[in-house]
């Protein structure tokens, strides 16, 4: 097989919306330190926000749907809305605590208070009107326009919202304070790249784990190895008839390893003892440890160089917060009616893809 890049059919972008498909699109610069702190702290100590603040309106996430790949699509399209509009955001507690267990997540300044939310939900002297919108997987261009979200709403955002597209303009702040790893996963992980250097190089790295960059730079600092993460989906994927196949692994493992002679892999998967055994020829394939969790597993991951990924939100994540090139199987259904929507233009996809489930459907 050989990977190339198909070309992705143009975003039609209304000049308010400011937003740019390719590699090069401008962020916000001057972005502050995280901070590994609770939702209640960021507001009361690093953002300020008082009930009495005057908010113009406000983006909503309701709920935990999904596992963590989907909450990460909800939490990131909400926080690029709410940024674009000049919004706050409102995320229910339970959703934040998980994401909190693995990530920074620094919302601030946009986040608010459960009480500062429900002063305007329970007081009518101070009562919002109520909008909601429910999205799979496609890109809502009118939600680029000035006042779409108008002062004096609450937008609530329901199902899943995968398109990139309502976040692109903001990723440079996803990557560096949002979707950033805590300082206790870090050292976890650390210890995997450590024991394989002590191993296999004779040498024990000293990394300095100021923060997540930092670290996934220290690692691309060290020559001897190009780090490359796989990340195989199979347990559900399997009966509905997506799952990758074994020869589409082999074959990306090929172009990178062709490519890069120090090539090392490292293989997270729903179905380990599978890979274990798909993968025991291979010395240059390493399996995470079974002890580390789905935000362990995405984590180390993102500190790789470049990806393998078989389908799922989880794996689009891996691959969009790594960066580097990412080979990405085209039988995973998007279900979004256009390519573009739900692949970034930097993915490698042999071919044509799949748009939704039980349908031939293409997205070319």
């Amino acid at each position: 097989m050989k990977i190339k890049v198909v070309p992705s059919i143009n975003v039609i972008i209304s000049k308010n919306q400011n937003i740019s498909t390719s590699q090069n699109i401008s962020f916000e610069q001057n972005i502050s330190k995280s901070q590994n702190i609770s939702p209640e702290q960021n507001i009361s100590k690093s953002q300020n926000i008082l009930p009495e603040q005057k908010i113009a309106c406000i983006v909503y996430v309701h709920g935990t749907i999904g596992r963590l790949g989907n909450r990460m699509f909800l939490v990131a399209s909400a926080y690029g809305l709410a940024r674009l509009h000049s919004c706050h955001l409102y995320i229910e507690l339970k959703m934040i605590n998980e994401l909190k267990s693995v990530f920074i997540l620094d919302l601030s300044p946009l986040l608010i208070s459960s009480s500062t939310f429900n002063s305007f939900t329970s007081n009518s002297s101070k009562s919002m009107n109520r909008i909601s919108q429910n999205v799979p997987c496609d890109y809502i261009t009118t939600l680029t326009r000035p006042n779409a979200i108008p002062s004096g709403t609450i937008f609530e955002l329901i199902g899943y919202w995968q398109s990139y597209l309502h976040f692109a303009k903001y990723d440079e702040e996803l990557r560096q304070r949002i979707f950033v790893a805590l300082q206790s996963v870090l050292e976890k992980v650390s210890n995997f790249f450590i024991q394989f250097y002590r191993r296999k190089r004779g040498y024990r790295p000293q990394f300095l784990l100021e923060n997540h960059q930092s670290f996934k730079r220290q690692l691309a600092q060290l020559n001897s190895t190009t780090w490359i993460g796989i990340h195989v989906r199979r347990s559900d994927f399997i009966g509905l008839s997506y799952s990758s196949s074994d020869a589409y692994l082999f074959d990306a493992i090929k172009y990178y390893t062709t490519r890069y002679p120090n090539a090392h892999f490292i293989v997270t998967s729903d179905d380990k003892p599978y890979c274990k055994k798909l993968f025991r020829k291979q010395s240059n394939i390493l399996l995470t440890p079974g002890t580390y969790s789905v935000g362990d597993d995405l984590v180390i991951l993102s500190l790789c160089q470049h990806s393998i990924i078989t389908g799922g939100t989880f794996g689009w994540w891996a691959g969009y917060l790594t960066g580097g090139e990412v080979i990405h199987d085209k039988i995973y259904p998007s279900g979004c009616s256009r390519r573009e929507y739900y692949y970034p233009p930097w993915f490698l996809i042999d071919g044509n893809v799949r748009a939704y489930k039980n349908t031939e459907y293409i997205l070319r």
